[in-house]
């Protein structure tokens, strides 16, 4: 198995005792896991792979959207239908996330995609503390008043010469910031993210960047190199007061911080958020009888007992059905406080990964800054975000 849990965090050396504690409860199978600390070294290992005919029995591509990769692998029948295996097991089924099945199963009635962890966000992380010194009573429900509220968070720090800023997002932060724009823009944008697909709309993608600039008034960083690492430093060193990221940035918070999570606003003043069900594992269909194996890796991956696992262990949301968030009210409120405002929302979209092409999303990554500092045209940004926009078929 390919994976990107190879990193030296928490979550990560969490992740890969439980992939190690799977080959320790089924002895007959050996499982050799192939650990690479990024997605994007994750993805070149599992093309390297594929190059010289050595498909991987299991990838895990960690919760990113659609790919080039995966796209490969389907077109060329290098993947296991689930289908056969859902209809055969009924366990296997009701462990699995009624959205992963929404999502993830093609217009031939093909599923190829598992994953054993939701993505929830659509909003952003709060400094109580800082709000409460600012004056903020109650959070912005429509862009006028999130503006509104970004400037009177300026003027408190500058007539208190604390220096906090409002928010520093990063270009990622920026992309969740764009989406909601255009869920809830009336037009050919909004009926698309409804339909989990995105159109490239000069007109309205050439507006929702207007709004990004007025944002970005509010929140240009300090360096030119600027990640979510970043802001979420910043956001511990009580340097900003908003941080931008999804209900898994929980367990990323100082325990000195007082954080609660918000939700982005959006035109007509509901509450709005994304959940999706993100790539998580795929199959390799390989000639020496490897499948089965591979799919009991699954069914482990889904178990209640797995799944709670990785609940208390990473912070991350549990795809199966059967796990009962309110357990953890008390044991993690920041979580459950965010989640609940997540899955209680009256609209839903996706998140960016399950929007946007892995290429749309790096022309936007690498792109934005210089649109929101004026140093290039946003129509540049808009062409090359055309290319390759696609949900899987």
């Amino acid at each position: 198995m390919v994976h990107a849990w190879g990193g030296m965090e928490a979550d990560h050396v969490a992740m890969r005792k439980i992939y190690e504690e799977f080959q320790i409860k089924n002895p007959d199978i050996e499982l050799r896991l192939i650990s690479m600390p990024t997605r994007d070294e994750m993805l070149r290992k599992v093309e390297d792979m594929i190059m010289v005919g050595n498909i991987p029995d299991i990838v895990d591509f960690g919760g990113m959207g659609y790919n080039q990769t995966y796209d490969f692998m389907v077109e060329n029948d290098m993947l296991v239908d689930l289908t056969p295996y859902l209809q055969e097991d009924g366990e296997l089924l009701s462990d699995m996330a009624e959205t992963n099945l929404e999502y993830w199963t093609t217009k031939e009635n093909k599923l190829y995609n598992v994953a054993a962890v939701l993505s929830l966000s659509g909003g952003y992380w709060y400094n109580e503390a800082i709000m409460e010194e600012a004056g903020i009573a109650e959070l912005p429900k429509t862009w006028d008043e999130f503006f509104a509220m970004c400037a009177a968070l300026k003027q408190w720090s500058e007539n208190t010469g604390t220096g906090v800023k409002a928010f520093q997002a990063s270009s990622e932060g920026y992309l969740y910031f764009l989406d909601h724009i255009l869920a809830c823009n009336g037009g050919e944008s909004e009926k698309a993210i409804q339909s989990h697909s995105i159109v490239i709309n000069d007109e309205e993608l050439g507006k929702a960047l207007e709004y990004l600039k007025q944002l970005y008034k509010f929140s240009s960083p300090d360096e030119e190199v600027y990640s979510y690492r970043d802001e979420t430093s910043r956001f511990n060193e009580g340097k900003v007061a908003l941080y931008i990221n999804g209900v898994w940035g929980a367990p990323m918070i100082s325990d000195k911080i007082h954080a609660k999570y918000g939700l982005l606003p959006n035109a007509s003043g509901t509450s709005m958020s994304c959940e999706s069900a993100c790539m998580g594992y795929v199959l390799g269909k390989n000639a020496d009888g490897k499948e089965e194996a591979a799919v009991k890796f699954l069914k482990y991956m889904l178990s209640e007992e797995v799944q709670i696992r990785i609940m208390e262990d990473t912070e991350q949301m549990p795809a199966n059905p059967g796990i009962t968030l309110d357990k953890y009210k008390n044991d993690k409120p920041r979580m459950y406080q965010a989640a609940r405002l997540v899955l209680d929302a009256d609209k839903k979209i996706d998140v960016p990964d399950n929007l946007w092409s892995l290429n749309q999303k790096e022309y936007f990554t690498q792109n934005i800054m210089e649109v929101l500092e004026g140093r290039t045209d946003g129509q540049n940004l808009i062409n090359d975000m055309r290319s390759d926009g696609k949900k899987p078929t």
